[in-house]
């Protein structure tokens, strides 16, 4: 299994449950992990930190993971950051919206630790990361 050490993950989730078991498992992998509730907290976020990878919930109160995708795709300095959107919703009209608003990939509930891994190492290795590397 890959170590992302030294990389940051932001978990944006209303369920503290489902924050937690992300947490864990992307720390298992190596990332310092962020946390917030919401996707205005989410923002709050990633104003304050550099952060490597999103996993943002859809369905939230105050900003849900549709507006988030969109409000962080119309910053320049975060426009490079891939978000992975999870969601029970597993219809594909969610997942086509959440790609249109300008998630990376998507992942349904509950979420598998070797799914997860896949997910962010395409990521990492042939996604958004390498092509705006430094």
């Amino acid at each position: 299994m890959d170590s992302y050490q030294g990389k940051t993950a932001l978990v944006i989730d209303d369920f503290p449950s489902m924050r937690l078991i992300l947490k864990e498992s992307l720390a298992k992998l190596g990332f310092n992990v962020l946390e917030a509730e919401h996707g205005l907290e989410g923002i709050e976020r990633l104003e304050k930190n550099q952060v490597d990878i999103i996993f943002s919930d859809i369905v939230m109160p105050q900003m849900d993971g549709f507006d988030f995708c969109e409000a962080v795709r119309k910053r320049s300095q975060w426009f490079h950051i891939p978000i992975v959107v999870m969601s029970t919703l597993s219809d594909s009209k969610y997942t086509f919206k959440a790609l249109k608003n300008g998630a990376d990939d998507f992942i349904a509930k509950p979420i598998a630790l070797q799914l997860l891994s896949k997910v962010i190492k395409r990521l990492f290795d042939n996604g958004w990361i390498q092509i705006f590397q430094d």
